[in-house]
């Protein structure tokens, strides 16, 4: 069977990203070799935030992804439980302090609502956090959502969807119907400048022929791009959540998102070391979400009870209510992460492959956008943000000669 395009990841970036394709015609594949949402959008905590970015491309794409949002609630509604609750970015030491006036500016600059509170003003808008603090940064445009009935409704808008299907490798030809063998590809080899997508190659021996496959894979998606000879220095950045059990269920025992600013270090930081810093809030179904490690070693699925724990106490220190709350569950997901802290979106070396991957933890804001730009490119439209910064194959030359 054959398609226009075949589209590898079924989390909300593949999903989006097959949606907005077959909004504009194509016959679109959507494969994922697991269920819908099952990877790293389906846990984490369903953030859609600008409040923790900085100047620059990110920020770019996280003010477009989030103004996205107001489409995907009507497209899905209820069922992607949007709240535009607001996050909190909070200070308690003036390593973070000092420079967040010019931050919060920068933020304005970019058509970001946000603005400076002194600690009596974030009580007010978070009366449980108690902690010591210098001030805050508001960000009320700020939201949260369901990711993964996000992600299962986009899908379902997909005319083909298979899901329980692994992709072995992706198959490379050129323009007179020869394969191409990927190491010409990565190498540049004169043998491989026209080399082309001509299908998938799936787990059960069996193909699927198009003319364009997009790799939206998550932290899977390396191994899959080296299939077709293309390099992307992505890894899995594990990370841990922990949710504290409530006696009464409420989704208004924390307002807001709450971010201590340690976390915009530890998000920047390249370190493979275990990175701990606090965001703490109150999903839909009134529990309490306490995150987040950050840690590169592969795909180590561990739940470690020591980091649990410091979760729990670092987020005791800003809401020192969560002290007497007990463990109900903690789990672990992978982010895809890229050295440069950008999104890899667009065409690769390969004619007719495309990315989208590389969003770190924020793939549930900037995955619909991301989807919607690499749409409009695929299909020659102009695009809604400039897309030079997340070329993938700005990571060409860092290729090791063999």
């Amino acid at each position: 069977m054959s398609f226009d395009v075949v589209v590898i990841g079924a989390g909300i970036v593949g999903a989006s990203t097959a949606w907005e394709l077959r909004k504009r015609g194509a016959a679109v594949c959507l494969l994922d070799r697991g269920d819908v949402s099952r990877g790293t959008t389906g846990l984490g905590e369903g953030n859609v935030l600008c409040a923790d970015k900085d100047a620059g491309p990110e920020l770019d794409l996280a003010v477009a992804g989030r103004a996205l949002y107001d489409e995907i609630e009507a497209e899905v509604g209820a069922p992607a439980r949007i709240r535009r609750k607001g996050a909190l970015v909070v200070h308690p030491d003036e390593r973070t302090w000092n420079a967040e006036p010019a931050r919060v500016e920068r933020l304005r600059a970019a058509g970001v609502e946000a603005v400076l509170v002194d600690p009596a003003e974030a009580r007010d808008l978070e009366p449980r956090l108690t902690g010591p603090m210098l001030g805050a940064a508001f960000v009320p445009g700020d939201l949260q959502c369901d990711p993964r009935a996000i992600t299962v409704a986009l899908a379902a808008r997909v005319a083909e969807l298979r899901t329980h299907v692994a992709v072995e490798r992706i198959l490379v030809g050129n323009s007179v119907g020869q394969g191409v063998d990927p190491l010409s590809v990565e190498r540049g080899a004169d043998a491989a400048v026209d080399a082309r997508v001509t299908g998938v190659l799936l787990g059960d021996g069996s193909s699927l022929l198009t003319d364009a496959v997009v790799i939206a894979a998550g932290p899977w998606s390396a191994p899959l791009a080296a299939t077709a000879g293309v390099h992307l220095p992505l890894e899995p950045r594990k990370g841990q959540l922990v949710r504290l059990r409530l006696e009464r269920p409420d989704p208004q025992f924390l307002r807001r998102k709450v971010v201590d600013a340690s976390y915009l270090l530890a998000v920047a930081s390249a370190d493979e070391a275990l990175q701990t810093s606090t965001v703490v809030e109150t999903t839909a179904d009134g529990h309490v979400l306490v995150g987040s490690s950050r840690q590169r070693v592969g795909f180590d699925e561990t739940v470690d009870a020591a980091v649990t724990d410091e979760l729990k106490a670092k987020a005791a220190r800003l809401v020192p209510e969560l002290a007497g709350l007990e463990p109900d569950d903690a789990w672990v997901g992978f982010r895809p992460w890229l050295p440069d802290h950008l999104p890899a979106i667009g065409p690769t070396a390969v004619a007719g492959l495309f990315v989208a991957t590389g969003h770190e933890g924020a793939g549930v804001g900037q995955g619909p956008i991301s989807g919607r730009l690499l749409a409009q490119a695929m299909c020659g439209e102009p695009t809604d943000l400039e897309l030079a910064p997340f070329d993938p194959r700005r990571f060409t030359s860092a290729v090791p000669a063999r």
